[in-house]
Protein backbone atom coordinates (compact mmCIF):
# COMPACT_ATOMS: atom_id res chain seq x y z
CA UNK A 1 0.00 0.00 0.00
CA UNK A 2 1.22 3.95 -0.88
CA UNK A 3 0.03 6.17 1.24
CA UNK A 4 -1.09 9.44 -0.09
CA UNK A 5 0.39 12.21 2.14
CA UNK A 6 -2.45 15.36 0.76
CA UNK A 7 -4.87 15.88 2.87
CA UNK A 8 -8.25 14.28 1.96
CA UNK A 9 -10.26 17.32 0.58
CA UNK A 10 -6.48 17.80 -1.52
CA UNK A 11 -6.85 14.32 -3.03
CA UNK A 12 -10.67 14.48 -3.88
CA UNK A 13 -10.06 18.21 -5.70
CA UNK A 14 -7.40 16.67 -7.86
CA UNK A 15 -9.07 13.84 -8.81
CA UNK A 16 -11.96 15.74 -9.63
CA UNK A 17 -10.25 18.88 -11.49
CA UNK A 18 -9.04 16.16 -14.41
CA UNK A 19 -7.99 17.57 -17.38
CA UNK A 20 -7.44 21.03 -15.48
CA UNK A 21 -7.58 24.64 -16.04
CA UNK A 22 -6.27 25.71 -20.13
CA UNK A 23 -5.76 29.27 -20.47
CA UNK A 24 -8.16 29.09 -23.95
CA UNK A 25 -5.20 30.60 -26.18
CA UNK A 26 -1.74 28.92 -27.51
CA UNK A 27 1.13 29.39 -25.07
CA UNK A 28 4.67 28.49 -24.82
CA UNK A 29 5.60 26.77 -21.29
CA UNK A 30 8.42 28.13 -20.54
CA UNK A 31 10.11 26.86 -16.78
CA UNK A 32 6.64 26.26 -15.16
CA UNK A 33 5.23 30.22 -16.38
CA UNK A 34 2.42 30.50 -19.29
CA UNK A 35 3.95 32.84 -22.03
CA UNK A 36 0.66 33.60 -24.57
CA UNK A 37 1.58 33.27 -28.01
CA UNK A 38 -1.06 34.89 -30.70
CA UNK A 39 -1.32 32.49 -34.06
CA UNK A 40 2.24 33.04 -35.07
CA UNK A 41 3.36 31.35 -37.93
CA UNK A 42 6.17 29.00 -38.23
CA UNK A 43 8.92 31.74 -38.67
CA UNK A 44 7.31 33.92 -35.57
CA UNK A 45 7.24 30.76 -33.34
CA UNK A 46 10.85 29.90 -34.30
CA UNK A 47 11.83 33.64 -33.41
CA UNK A 48 10.22 33.57 -30.16
CA UNK A 49 12.14 30.01 -29.30
CA UNK A 50 15.87 31.68 -30.31
CA UNK A 51 14.66 35.00 -28.16
CA UNK A 52 15.06 32.11 -25.03
CA UNK A 53 17.78 30.22 -26.32
CA UNK A 54 15.49 27.67 -27.04
CA UNK A 55 15.56 24.49 -29.45
CA UNK A 56 13.86 25.44 -33.07
CA UNK A 57 10.48 23.65 -34.33
CA UNK A 58 12.40 21.92 -36.75
CA UNK A 59 13.74 19.94 -33.90
CA UNK A 60 10.85 18.98 -32.00
CA UNK A 61 7.94 16.23 -32.45
CA UNK A 62 4.62 17.46 -32.69
CA UNK A 63 2.49 15.34 -29.71
CA UNK A 64 -1.02 15.10 -29.44
CA UNK A 65 -2.68 17.13 -25.99
CA UNK A 66 -5.69 15.59 -25.20
CA UNK A 67 -6.22 15.68 -21.34
CA UNK A 68 -4.10 16.88 -18.67
CA UNK A 69 -1.25 17.65 -20.75
CA UNK A 70 -2.32 20.81 -22.14
CA UNK A 71 -3.12 22.10 -18.98
CA UNK A 72 -0.25 24.36 -17.71
CA UNK A 73 -0.41 23.08 -13.99
CA UNK A 74 0.39 19.81 -15.16
CA UNK A 75 2.89 20.36 -17.36
CA UNK A 76 4.86 22.32 -13.74
CA UNK A 77 4.70 19.61 -12.49
CA UNK A 78 5.90 16.75 -15.30
CA UNK A 79 8.73 18.78 -15.91
CA UNK A 80 9.79 20.63 -12.60
CA UNK A 81 12.96 18.04 -13.02
CA UNK A 82 13.74 19.45 -16.09
CA UNK A 83 14.03 23.40 -14.81
CA UNK A 84 15.45 26.08 -15.91
CA UNK A 85 15.81 25.71 -19.61
CA UNK A 86 12.60 23.57 -20.26
CA UNK A 87 10.34 25.31 -23.12
CA UNK A 88 7.21 24.00 -25.29
CA UNK A 89 4.83 25.41 -27.22
CA UNK A 90 1.54 24.28 -26.73
CA UNK A 91 -0.81 25.36 -29.75
CA UNK A 92 -4.77 25.05 -29.99
CA UNK A 93 -5.81 22.76 -32.17
CA UNK A 94 -8.93 20.98 -34.26
CA UNK A 95 -8.69 17.06 -34.23
CA UNK A 96 -11.49 15.63 -36.98
CA UNK A 97 -12.67 12.17 -36.68
CA UNK A 98 -12.03 11.59 -32.92
CA UNK A 99 -13.59 12.39 -29.58
CA UNK A 100 -11.77 12.48 -26.10
CA UNK A 101 -13.39 9.63 -23.74
CA UNK A 102 -12.29 8.50 -21.01
CA UNK A 103 -10.18 5.58 -20.23
CA UNK A 104 -10.42 2.61 -18.34
CA UNK A 105 -8.13 3.04 -15.38
CA UNK A 106 -7.50 5.12 -12.53
CA UNK A 107 -4.58 7.75 -12.12
CA UNK A 108 -2.33 7.69 -9.60
CA UNK A 109 -4.22 10.76 -8.13
CA UNK A 110 -7.80 8.86 -8.21
CA UNK A 111 -8.95 10.83 -11.42
CA UNK A 112 -10.03 8.50 -15.01
CA UNK A 113 -7.91 9.92 -17.09
CA UNK A 114 -8.45 10.27 -21.32
CA UNK A 115 -7.91 8.61 -24.59
CA UNK A 116 -8.75 8.88 -27.61
CA UNK A 117 -11.55 7.17 -29.69
CA UNK A 118 -12.63 7.32 -33.67
CA UNK A 119 -15.90 9.52 -33.98
CA UNK A 120 -16.62 10.18 -37.39
CA UNK A 121 -18.05 13.61 -38.34
CA UNK A 122 -16.87 15.12 -35.15
CA UNK A 123 -14.39 17.49 -34.16
CA UNK A 124 -12.71 18.07 -30.62
CA UNK A 125 -10.53 20.85 -29.52
CA UNK A 126 -7.12 19.64 -28.41
CA UNK A 127 -3.72 20.93 -28.52
CA UNK A 128 -0.14 19.82 -29.93
CA UNK A 129 2.70 19.93 -27.97
CA UNK A 130 5.66 20.66 -29.75
CA UNK A 131 8.17 18.88 -27.43
CA UNK A 132 12.41 18.82 -27.56
CA UNK A 133 13.71 15.47 -27.23
CA UNK A 134 14.76 15.88 -24.12
CA UNK A 135 11.04 17.01 -23.11
CA UNK A 136 9.81 13.73 -24.90
CA UNK A 137 11.73 11.39 -23.43
CA UNK A 138 10.61 12.92 -20.10
CA UNK A 139 6.54 12.79 -21.20
CA UNK A 140 7.10 9.36 -22.07
CA UNK A 141 9.08 7.84 -18.52
CA UNK A 142 5.71 9.41 -16.84
CA UNK A 143 2.58 8.64 -19.25
CA UNK A 144 4.38 5.44 -19.59
CA UNK A 145 5.40 4.67 -16.63
CA UNK A 146 2.15 2.68 -15.13
CA UNK A 147 1.93 0.63 -18.29
CA UNK A 148 -1.34 1.83 -19.12
CA UNK A 149 -0.72 3.81 -22.80
CA UNK A 150 0.78 2.91 -25.69
CA UNK A 151 2.92 6.19 -27.60
CA UNK A 152 3.29 5.94 -31.38
CA UNK A 153 2.15 7.59 -34.46
CA UNK A 154 -1.60 8.46 -35.69
CA UNK A 155 -1.14 8.59 -39.38
CA UNK A 156 -3.73 10.47 -41.56
CA UNK A 157 -5.35 12.47 -39.71
CA UNK A 158 -6.15 15.70 -39.92
CA UNK A 159 -5.33 18.57 -37.06
CA UNK A 160 -6.01 21.80 -37.97
CA UNK A 161 -3.32 23.42 -35.47
CA UNK A 162 -3.41 27.63 -34.35
CA UNK A 163 -0.79 29.69 -37.34
CA UNK A 164 0.69 26.51 -38.70
CA UNK A 165 -0.84 24.07 -41.34
CA UNK A 166 -2.59 21.10 -40.86
CA UNK A 167 -1.07 17.97 -39.79
CA UNK A 168 -1.45 14.89 -41.30
CA UNK A 169 0.54 12.70 -38.86
CA UNK A 170 1.29 13.21 -35.11
CA UNK A 171 2.54 11.78 -31.97
CA UNK A 172 0.72 10.73 -29.33
CA UNK A 173 0.00 8.69 -26.30
CA UNK A 174 -3.43 6.28 -26.17
CA UNK A 175 -4.81 3.76 -23.32
CA UNK A 176 -3.25 0.25 -23.89
CA UNK A 177 -7.14 -1.03 -21.83
CA UNK A 178 -9.27 0.70 -23.90
CA UNK A 179 -11.89 3.05 -23.42
CA UNK A 180 -14.14 3.09 -20.25
CA UNK A 181 -17.65 1.61 -20.90
CA UNK A 182 -20.08 1.27 -18.29
CA UNK A 183 -23.06 0.35 -20.46
CA UNK A 184 -23.22 3.51 -22.49
CA UNK A 185 -20.32 2.77 -24.56
CA UNK A 186 -17.53 5.26 -25.07
CA UNK A 187 -17.82 8.01 -22.53
CA UNK A 188 -16.50 11.71 -23.62
CA UNK A 189 -15.04 14.15 -21.50
CA UNK A 190 -17.71 16.74 -21.05
CA UNK A 191 -15.29 19.39 -20.34
CA UNK A 192 -13.62 19.50 -23.36
CA UNK A 193 -15.36 21.00 -26.44
CA UNK A 194 -16.72 19.25 -29.64
CA UNK A 195 -18.74 19.80 -32.47
CA UNK A 196 -21.02 16.73 -33.83
CA UNK A 197 -20.32 14.65 -30.50
CA UNK A 198 -21.99 11.31 -30.58
CA UNK A 199 -20.68 9.88 -27.85
CA UNK A 200 -22.67 10.26 -24.25
CA UNK A 201 -20.26 13.09 -22.37
CA UNK A 202 -20.18 13.47 -18.89
CA UNK A 203 -17.91 15.53 -16.10
CA UNK A 204 -15.60 14.36 -14.08
CA UNK A 205 -17.18 14.25 -10.55
CA UNK A 206 -19.94 12.23 -12.69
CA UNK A 207 -18.09 9.62 -13.97
CA UNK A 208 -16.52 8.76 -10.28
CA UNK A 209 -19.52 8.50 -9.07
CA UNK A 210 -20.67 5.99 -12.19
CA UNK A 211 -17.38 4.27 -11.20
CA UNK A 212 -18.14 3.99 -7.32
CA UNK A 213 -21.64 2.76 -7.89
CA UNK A 214 -19.66 0.10 -9.94
CA UNK A 215 -17.50 -1.23 -7.47
CA UNK A 216 -19.20 0.61 -4.27
CA UNK A 217 -22.94 1.34 -4.86
CA UNK A 218 -23.76 3.79 -1.78
CA UNK A 219 -20.30 4.22 -0.53
CA UNK A 220 -19.54 8.18 0.27
CA UNK A 221 -18.14 9.73 -3.29
CA UNK A 222 -15.08 11.40 -1.25
CA UNK A 223 -14.13 8.21 0.56
CA UNK A 224 -14.14 5.88 -2.68
CA UNK A 225 -11.32 8.84 -4.09
CA UNK A 226 -9.23 9.05 -1.31
CA UNK A 227 -8.86 5.14 -0.90
CA UNK A 228 -8.78 4.66 -4.40
CA UNK A 229 -5.49 6.86 -4.31
CA UNK A 230 -4.44 5.91 -0.62
CA UNK A 231 -4.11 1.79 -2.08
CA UNK A 232 -1.89 1.35 -5.06
CA UNK A 233 -3.16 -2.40 -4.80
CA UNK A 234 -7.05 -1.69 -4.98
CA UNK A 235 -6.29 0.77 -7.67
CA UNK A 236 -4.88 -1.68 -10.07
CA UNK A 237 -7.42 -4.06 -8.67
CA UNK A 238 -10.28 -1.62 -9.68
CA UNK A 239 -8.64 -0.08 -13.17
CA UNK A 240 -8.13 -4.16 -14.14
CA UNK A 241 -12.12 -4.63 -13.41
CA UNK A 242 -12.80 -1.50 -15.42
CA UNK A 243 -10.67 -2.94 -18.03
CA UNK A 244 -13.15 -5.89 -18.69
CA UNK A 245 -16.15 -4.06 -20.12
CA UNK A 246 -13.34 -1.97 -22.12
CA UNK A 247 -14.47 -0.39 -25.45
CA UNK A 248 -11.51 -1.01 -27.75
CA UNK A 249 -9.30 2.22 -29.58
CA UNK A 250 -10.74 1.41 -33.02
CA UNK A 251 -8.25 3.20 -35.18
CA UNK A 252 -5.99 1.19 -38.14
CA UNK A 253 -3.77 3.88 -38.76
CA UNK A 254 -1.94 3.95 -35.79
CA UNK A 255 2.09 2.91 -35.49
CA UNK A 256 3.23 1.97 -31.87
CA UNK A 257 6.73 2.83 -31.18
CA UNK A 258 6.74 2.18 -27.06
CA UNK A 259 4.45 1.05 -24.78
CA UNK A 260 4.58 0.78 -20.76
Amino acid sequence: MVVNKKHPAEVVAEASGYPFARPGHSFLFLDGEVEPLPALDLTGLDARLAAHGLPLMAARTPVLAYGANAAPERLALKFAPLQPGIGIPVLQARLFDFDIVHACHFSSYGAIPATLQVSRGTVVDVAVTWLDDRALARMTDTELGNANYAYGLLHDVHIEVSGLAPLTKVASYWTRRGCLNLGQGPIALSAISAEARDFLSMAKRDVLAAARDHFAPGAALDDFIVETVADADLRRARSTQLADQAVPFLYDGIEILITG
